[in-house]
């Protein structure tokens, strides 16, 4: 399999493991679609540096450059987030973000932010 990432770019290919890694950590389950996804997401948003998009554009962006239905991306990224293991989420969110664990945070829109901007240079 062709990997999106150039080899002889560590940077980038730090973002993914260690990205994938951290959600995991917050409680999203591995096998999930939507988990996939939502890495995804973020890696396109740090990679295209679309911080000042909303949610709504960057899915819609998103979904059109990779030829994904928008509506089943939507609804698996929800998902996921609504399935999340909150004992492990409370646990590691202020580790792993610097922010006290609530469930204002488990929106789609909400998560994606905060974890993208983590990794905002």
């Amino acid at each position: 399999m062709k990997s999106v990432y150039d080899t002889c770019t560590k940077d980038k290919v730090k973002v993914s493991y260690s990205l994938y890694a951290m959600l995991i950590e917050l409680g999203l389950n591995p096998s999930n679609k939507g988990t996939i996804y939502l890495k995804e997401v973020i890696e396109y948003i740090i990679l295209n540096n679309l911080y000042d998009y909303t949610y709504k554009d960057i899915l819609s962006l998103f979904a059109n450059e990779k030829n994904y239905n928008l509506e089943n991306l939507k609804n698996n990224i929800k998902n996921c987030l609504y399935r999340i293991n909150y004992t492990k989420s409370k646990k590691n969110f202020n580790k792993y973000l610097n922010l006290e664990f609530d469930t204002y945070y488990l929106s789609p829109s909400k998560f994606t932010n905060i974890i993208a901007l983590k990794y905002n240079d």
